[in-house]
């Protein structure tokens, strides 16, 4: 098993291991300008993110809007249950007498 020997700084070849290629600097600059200059941009790629995020808010609004119909439905549902209890727990005879008694009174 080879055991692993510290190097030195002054053992280390001071040649750089790359090197760029030749006239790479001479025409960086056009090159550069050429590569980031305003090319043409389809309508259809600029407004993509947006028809999408469009149709996001459109998803999440008729999301709502079904759940906030089902919670209005369970609401109605539960007042409705609700009056049926208390109108099984009265008799009739005593309901009669309850508006009756509305009646004389005035």
């Amino acid at each position: 098993m080879n055991k692993k020997k510290k190097i030195s700084l002054s053992e280390i070849n001071k040649e750089l291991p790359f090197e760029v290629p030749q006239g790479y600097f001479d025409d960086f600059a056009s090159r550069m300008i050429a590569q980031t200059s305003e090319q043409h941009v389809p309508v259809r790629r600029m407004l993509k993110p947006w028809l999408y995020m469009a149709g996001m808010f459109v998803g999440i609004l008729l999301l709502g809007n079904v759940v906030y119909n089902a919670y209005q439905n369970y609401n109605s549902l539960k007042t409705e249950n609700y009056e049926r209890y208390l109108l099984s727990q009265v008799d009739d005879v005593s309901l009669i007498d309850f508006y009756f008694e509305e009646f004389t009174e005035d």
